[in-house]
């Protein structure tokens, strides 16, 4: 059980770190915003490709959808645990740092009750959707469901296939390629 926490302890602000650490080097002109909100979304973007992995393969795996069980339901709701702690950790210094970039510089010159009370009234679905997460899934897929359901868990991971392609999208908007030759077809297409 403490196995897969400590990987994902490990692997997720690993990640972000070293996405930051990547950025900061490569593209020296970017502000420390940029950098910030890159490495979150790029992070996002390799948790729900996993957690999208995860799903199909119980989903697949399950011929009777209540008491059909797989070990990759527990496993990773254990390894993604430590993602949405350090995601809120991530949006947060997104937010601080795009504020600072914007010119609020006199409420974000430093990290103060402040501005993590200025984050949590901006970004509160958010930061509700990772708490209640970890606080109600959680428990209720390791402690309170008796291994019935292993499904419809799969089911609920799957729902996160379109996160990539939205952080991705956002990347690319904020690099400004949005109005590349892809754009420019699909906004051709569906007109």
């Amino acid at each position: 059980m403490w196995t897969e926490v400590v990987c994902g302890a490990v692997v997720f602000p690993g990640l972000f770190h070293g996405f930051r650490r990547v950025l900061q080097s490569v593209f020296t002109h970017w502000t420390q915003a940029d950098v910030v909100s890159v490495s979150e979304r790029l992070v996002s973007a390799i948790h729900a490709s996993l957690a999208t992995a995860a799903g199909m393969t119980v989903v697949t795996s399950c011929r009777d959808v209540m008491t059909d069980s797989h070990w990759l339901v527990n496993g990773f709701v254990l390894f993604g645990a430590p993602y949405m702690a350090n995601d809120i950790y991530a949006m947060y210094l997104s937010h601080y740092h795009t504020q600072r970039v914007k010119g609020h510089m006199s409420t974000y010159r430093r990290h103060s009750f402040q501005t993590m009370k200025e984050f949590l009234i901006r970004e509160w679905m958010l930061v509700l959707h990772h708490v209640v997460l970890l606080l109600v899934f959680l428990p209720i897929t390791l402690f309170f469901r008796r291994g019935l359901g292993d499904f419809f868990i799969g089911c609920f991971f799957i729902t996160e296939f379109s996160t990539p392609f939205i952080s991705i999208g956002k990347i690319l908007i904020q690099l400004g390629l949005d109005d590349s030759r892809c754009t420019e077809s699909t906004a051709y297409l569906s007109s």
